[in-house]
């Protein structure tokens, strides 16, 4: 059995806490503050920084200390729009020779997105281990290592935006409705529509993420394609 380190406790309620905007883009966070929230020495706070840093949760500024990552409309725009290439292309190569046992495991894991939608209220974090763990999975079928590592990477970076999405009940029902949507394709063996499919689904997030308020401007050139999908929001 696996035990749970220090670091990766403190490591672990800090991402939770990040993705909840119990501290915002921009804040500071204080190793003291944090060190006495969860009972710990300060040490494996620093560590855990590191591996937060690595992440692209945090950022270091040298003499000021350590700050979550501030986003822009445009990096949220870059993130998600490499990641409906990366789920498009895994969905792909997973389809080239998945299994009906293996199909069968990722229709489980859509009924359990769908019975947690019906809780009241929804268990939105829930609902997220639940949507990664399907897109995990697929990254494996698709037998691709470096793949599933970058796509881990830009998940953790926007994930924080992610449960902001799902606060919106349409796009949650949305992101139900396309999931059970690809699983039918991938049944009946359609790789065309499971591939557009998937490709839709991060676009329609990225969609629904332009148009929340809290993002940061950029004040680059004003014809880049993020402003041109925002304005037709």
């Amino acid at each position: 059995m696996n035990i749970e380190s220090i670091v990766d406790l403190a490591k672990r309620h800090m991402e939770l806490w990040i993705i909840k905007g119990e501290y915002e883009p921009g804040q500071k966070l204080k190793e003291e503050e944090i060190a006495m929230r969860l009972g710990i020495s300060r040490p494996p706070i620093r560590e855990a920084f590191k591996a937060l840093e690595t992440e692209g949760l945090v950022v270091r500024k040298p003499r000021r200390g350590v700050f979550v990552t501030e986003m822009t409309a445009k990096d949220v725009w870059e993130a998600y729009t490499l990641k409906a290439a990366l789920y498009e292309m895994a969905i792909e190569l997973a389809m080239n020779a998945i299994s009906e046992n293996q199909v069968n495991e990722l229709d489980a894991v859509v009924q359990q997105m769908e019975a947690c939608i019906k809780m009241a209220p929804v268990d939105l974090l829930q609902y997220q281990e639940y949507h990664q763990n399907f897109h995990h999975k697929i990254m494996i079928f698709s037998g691709h290592s470096r793949l599933k590592k970058i796509s881990v990477s830009i998940h953790n970076q926007v994930g924080r935006f992610s449960y902001k999405s799902l606060q919106n009940k349409s796009h949650l029902q949305s992101s139900v409705r396309y999931h059970r949507q690809i699983i039918n394709a991938m049944k009946a063996r359609d790789k065309t529509l499971a591939c557009r499919l998937m490709k839709e689904h991060v676009i329609a997030a990225l969609d629904v993420l332009l148009s929340l308020p809290g993002l940061q401007e950029e004040n680059d050139d004003q014809n880049h394609p993020y402003r041109m999908l925002a304005s037709n929001k």
